[in-house]
């Protein structure tokens, strides 16, 4: 049986080459449309929620996965591994760690094997933190050791994106009317960022987007020198190519990392941003 295994939610936005190579697996959140429920990654995209909204379809509702599903997911892996790390969605923003939490007091005696971390993240932010824990896992370290290491990098790391308008948030309840059509009229671009766990505007960019989009990277990357240089990830809701590799152009005009990886945002992370939502992040140095 092997040692430890980590897993995280799908919200965490990781690319397929990366799940594989450290071993890592998803639970699965769902979305919530007129037209049904609907499994995030493998019976919804970003892109569906996005034609469906164009066609005047109604909000969409993130919906994490119940108890017993967590309690499944856990109970097949421990055929396995000995020990589970989950690394969640903000408990801010999500029930999904009160759900594991609560498959885990289920499962009684067997629960003292899965360890349910919240990240204090989403997206790739919180993709960060379970990649370094499986790393961790891989070197053979315990979990309290591998506890411990994520407890204090989840505040080193910055989760941050650009919005294209306030719609979707506003749909979704996390702005109000008011600031939405204030947006929208002055052509205000709003940036947003977990702090302590929760989704909180930290600025706004006025005027022609793509030009935004070259600040907001330049505000980011500002104290370049303080970031960790091994990985960056550029992750996306419906982001045409061109946006793409201005921000890739800008990136490099500033600093240099090992890899800079672009990834598509999940369903349930989309659904919640609205289209041509950009972001870049990181972990600072210690």
């Amino acid at each position: 049986m092997k040692k430890i295994c980590i897993t995280t939610d799908c919200t965490c936005d990781l690319p397929e080459e990366l799940l594989k190579k450290y071993d890592i697996d998803l639970v699965y959140y769902y979305i919530i449309t007129e037209n049904g429920r609907f499994r995030d990654l493998d019976e919804i995209s970003a892109n569906n929620i996005f034609e469906y909204l164009d066609n005047h379809g109604r909000k969409t509702d993130t919906v994490a996965p119940m108890p017993s599903e967590f309690k499944e997911f856990f109970e097949r892996k421990l055929t396995e591994y000995e020990e589970i790390i989950h690394v969640t969605i903000s408990s801010e923003v999500s029930s999904g760690v009160e759900h594991a939490e609560e498959a885990v007091r289920q499962m009684g005696e067997v629960g003292n094997r899965v360890h349910v971390f919240d990240s204090q993240h989403l997206s790739t932010g919180m993709g960060h933190i379970a990649l370094a824990a499986a790393k961790m896992a891989r070197e053979g370290k315990s979990s309290d050791e591998i506890v411990a290491h994520i407890s204090a990098m989840r505040k080193r790391v910055s989760t941050s994106f650009i919005a294209m308008n306030a719609n979707q948030l506003y749909n979704n309840g996390l702005v109000s009317k008011t600031v939405r059509n204030v947006c929208n009229m002055l052509s205000i671009h709003p940036v947003l960022h977990m702090k302590e766990g929760k989704l909180k505007l930290k600025s706004i960019q006025i005027g022609n987007y793509e030009a935004c989009l070259v600040r907001y990277v330049r505000a980011e990357l500002r104290k370049a020198v303080r970031i960790k240089k091994g990985l960056l990830f550029i992750t996306h809701a419906g982001c045409p190519l061109k946006d793409i590799r201005l921000i890739q152009r800008e990136i490099n005009r500033i600093t240099t990392f090992e890899k800079v990886m672009v990834t598509k945002a999940s369903a349930t992370i989309s659904g919640n941003s609205g289209p041509r939502t950009a972001g870049l992040l990181y972990v600072h140095e210690e």
